[in-house]
């Protein structure tokens, strides 16, 4: 009986196997490891199962990362931008900081609106609507931030709360505002400014890199139990497994679907937890050079996706010859349905009406991807349920890791810190001889 398993080859996963000082045993339900750190490969078209990008910020991790993928590792600085149609103009990313090239009353209404949010004296946001006007002003609310957040979201501001908001949504001072409005000014803000991304093979590389170092990852193994008191999983295949302690990188609200005994206040918790999903719309297009841009992201409702990548942009190898590539995402959920039908057909028709497409552009080949877990959507009863949920599994000896095992808003970085934190744990309850 392994002292631990881990349930989930994505990064979160295979992270913690790397770290944990005993030998242990990985369970993926598809074919390869990685989760969402997957790439596709169509006719030497390269496609991430959604846009993907690294940029670490702890050493440790930015070590980490070249370790593993050595000198297949590109660093670049982001090139991203907003489209306006209603203004037929791109601005550049993120809006707040780059007003120049919108009409004039837009500018001011912006200017004026955060000037007064700069004088408050109301009580502290409630939630992340009130927090966008308590920071960016009436102006920047309305032109942008909320629209764009009820379209990624598909829920309303007003539902969310912000605490997952300081380290992803740049702030900045008047005089920033005032430059980035005055001056088509190149200055980059936000903590993806500069990212990293592989020459080769896609983001799939980094879990490629990962799973050569390690050992015991069993594919195709799709969990259908998991005994609680008796501490064993139960997979498809009719194989039971025992463990000491279990790594959970799955879903919270499939670990509780599949564990037994699960009291019932544990199971509302975990019905009340929200997610978006993602259809990811890939195409290759047989004309080179199509965009210089890494991202662009549409708040308009006219438009089905809310934002596109590039991925011959991220790295020339995605994509074969003098061609493009163009990756689109589209969120929906419960709050916001999306059919699939004819979906590539919809995704055609609007980058021929944002003038990215040409009416007679050849597209070569096409996929789309959904991504049934995609971003944790923080209602206001997150942490609440969260902390809840996570006390059972942990009083039980599992442990929540990653991006949905812990249910966090985690970029790469993250799911590798939390693998690694994980891991620590346990390494430090087994040097003490706790089971």
């Amino acid at each position: 009986m392994p002292k631990a398993i881990i349930l989930g080859a994505g990064l979160s996963g295979l992270s913690a196997a790397y770290h944990l000082e005993q030998d242990t045993e990985i369970y993926e339900k598809e074919k390869e490891a990685g989760g969402l750190c997957r790439s596709i490969n169509i006719d030497d078209f390269i496609f991430d199962y959604g846009p993907h990008i690294l940029f670490p910020k702890d050493s440790y991790t930015q070590e980490l990362i070249k370790k593993l993928l050595d000198e297949n590792l590109n660093f670049q600085k982001r090139e991203a931008y907003i489209y306006h149609r209603l203004y037929d103009t791109y601005t550049r990313f993120p809006f707040q900081s780059h007003l120049y090239g919108l009409p004039v009353s837009v500018v001011k209404d912006c200017i004026l609106g955060f000037y007064k949010a700069l004088q408050k004296t109301e009580e502290k946001p409630r939630d992340y609507e009130e927090w966008i006007h308590w920071n960016f002003g009436e102006g920047i609310a309305r032109h942008l931030m909320v629209p764009y957040a009820k379209k990624i979201w598909t829920v309303p501001p007003k539902e969310m709360n912000f605490e997952w908001v300081w380290n992803r949504v740049p702030r900045l001072t008047l005089e920033e505002l005032l430059e980035g409005a005055l001056h088509d000014t190149p200055k980059s803000f936000g903590f993806n400014k500069e990212f990293w991304y592989p020459y080769y093979g896609g983001i799939q590389a980094l879990p490629q890199a990962f799973s050569s170092a390690i050992q015991n990852i069993h594919l195709g193994k799709e969990v259908t139990k998991i005994s609680v008191n008796k501490k064993y999983a139960e997979f498809k295949d009719g194989q039971k497994v025992y463990y000491e302690r279990l790594i959970s990188t799955l879903p919270l609200p499939e670990v509780i679907k599949y564990a037994d005994e699960v009291p019932s206040q544990v199971k509302a918790a975990s019905e009340a937890l929200e997610n978006n999903s993602v259809y990811c719309v890939n195409l290759g297009i047989e004309r080179e050079n199509i965009s210089p841009f890494h991202y662009v992201y549409f708040y308009e409702p006219e438009f089905l996706f809310h934002r596109i990548s590039y991925p011959m942009n991220f790295s020339a190898n995605t994509t074969p010859g003098s061609c493009s590539s163009v990756s689109t995402e589209i969120s929906y959920s419960p709050h916001k349905k999306i059919s699939r039908e004819n979906i590539t057909d919809r995704v055609v028709e609007d980058l021929i009406k944002a003038k990215i497409l040409f009416p007679d552009d050849k597209i070569m080949v096409s996929d789309v991807a959904d991504l049934k877990y995609a971003y944790i959507i923080y209602d206001k009863q997150h942490r609440k349920n969260v902390d809840l949920i996570h006390h059972f599994l942990k009083e039980n000896s599992i442990f929540p890791c990653g991006r949905f095992g812990e249910w966090e808003y985690f970029n790469m970085d993250h799911s590798l810190n939390s693998g690694k934190i994980t891991a620590e744990q346990i390494n430090q309850l087994d040097s003490k001889g706790n089971l």
